[in-house]
């Protein structure tokens, strides 16, 4: 079945037993339908209770509502407990605002490290504020991706009209963060950006989505960096929409699954 080279499953359980060379983010997909949060809030608890000295990425739409800083304090307490990392996901423009205040809210409040912040270096706003963001927190997890809502998000104005622009910004991105002390993400499937990452003589993380551009993943284990596979999980139904999408932002890197 198609779905099961990019879901890792229809539950943590069953993300954990995957076997693959590389290391896990697990990736709940529950995303939008925040009239569910309770729900959507309880399996994130148990993830974090099922897992030690792992990565999970979490999607604050699904979470939206008076409790979310209570969930986020109960992410905390659980990922300090167990060791685990949590990387809050980037999502279209018009809940981004929301999720930054969020992130920077857990950046400012724990600041230990549990809590990573994403940049879509598709938006033309996104470097100045990583910029921004360096000098104002300290030491901090950052995840950088190119971004993958660009059918919500193409007529704000806020994303690049190039591609080639995304990947100045991108590229700008990890050439300044090789100067700071941040544990980064470069994830990417682009190897390019990989290239210049692994030039600069600074010690990155690689993060790939499962069933995509495996040839890349393998590559930069060879080179012995660290490399991670985001195992997306959860339900058929809210599985599809994730997917479609992601197929559909890295439809040029279609030729490197099969």
């Amino acid at each position: 079945m198609l779905m099961s080279r990019f879901i890792g499953g229809n539950s943590i359980i069953a993300a954990k037993k995957l076997n693959i060379p590389y290391k896990k983010i697990y990736d709940y997909v529950k995303e939008g339908n925040s009239k569910d949060h309770k729900n959507n809030h309880e399996l994130n608890v148990f993830a974090l209770k099922k897992t030690k000295n792992s990565i999970h990425a979490i999607k604050l739409t699904s979470l939206y509502n008076n409790n979310l800083k209570k969930y986020l304090d109960e992410y905390h307490s659980l990922s300090v407990k167990n060791n685990n990392k949590i990387l809050i996901d980037a999502e279209d423009v018009k809940n981004q605002e929301m999720i930054n205040n969020y992130t920077n809210h857990c950046i400012k409040t724990y600041n230990y490290g549990i809590f990573y912040k994403t940049y879509q270096m598709y938006r033309n706003d996104s470097l100045k504020l990583l910029e921004n963001d360096l000098l104002k927190f300290n030491n901090y997890g950052i995840k950088l991706v190119r971004g993958a809502y660009h059918n919500q998000d193409k007529n704000t104005g806020l994303l690049h009209l190039q591609k080639t622009d995304t990947d100045s910004d991108y590229n700008d991105a990890i050439r300044l963060l090789s100067t700071y002390k941040n544990d980064v993400f470069v994830a990417t499937h682009n190897k390019e950006s990989c290239e210049i990452a692994i030039s600069l003589q600074r010690k990155f993380k690689y993060a790939q989505l499962l069933g995509m551009n495996d040839k890349l993943s393998s590559y930069l284990l060879e080179k012995n960096n660290d490399v991670y596979k985001y195992i997306p999980y959860g339900k058929w139904n809210d599985s599809v929409p994730y997917l479609t999408r992601r197929l559909y932002e890295n439809y040029d890197i279609m030729k490197y699954i099969f």
